[in-house]
């Protein structure tokens, strides 16, 4: 999933349970994985490569960087701030922002470990590795799923929950 779908679930998450953050982290944390299995489309990185055996310790000295970067950072602004609209509240926000975080994280965490494979992150690659749908969708199919899917979340927590 893109990091704007993990933000905006992670933030709808966190507006379940929002004085509890480390039930929030814990839970939005846990959601990525889950929404991970779900069929979808990842968008091409240039410099950065989260492939098994992908050798990123050179990724500062690519010019291609800033590129990906500069994806990743809309990416996950986007998200952050989608969460923050739909699911904050004045006394809430902290809160909304730790899960939106909180979902996205294990992404990074992947990136972090091709550069440092030690434990704990060796293992916890290897489940998100595991976990993660083998079925990737085309781009058009892939992105308006993961934006019906966020807007399903949102809709369902915001009239239900």
């Amino acid at each position: 999933m893109i990091l704007s779908t993990h933000a905006v679930v992670g933030g709808a998450v966190a507006s379940l349970f929002p004085s509890h953050p480390v039930l929030v982290a814990v839970a939005a944390f846990a959601s990525h994985f889950a929404i991970d299995a779900i069929p979808h489309w990842d968008y091409p990185l240039q410099a950065i490569t989260l492939k098994p055996g992908g050798d990123n310790r050179r990724l500062f000295q690519d010019p291609r960087l800033f590129l990906d970067l500069a994806l990743i950072g809309f990416d996950a602004s986007a998200g952050l701030l989608l969460a923050i609209w739909l699911f904050a509240a004045p006394a809430t926000i902290g809160v909304i922002v730790l899960g939106a975080l909180a979902g996205m994280a294990p992404d990074p965490l992947q990136l972090l470990h091709s550069l440092f494979p030690k434990q704990p992150l060796s293992t916890l690659q290897s489940f998100h590795r595991w976990i993660h749908t083998k079925r990737s969708l085309t781009w058009p199919l892939g992105i308006s799923s993961q934006a019906l899917f966020a807007t399903v979340v949102s809709w369902l927590i915001l009239t239900v929950g």
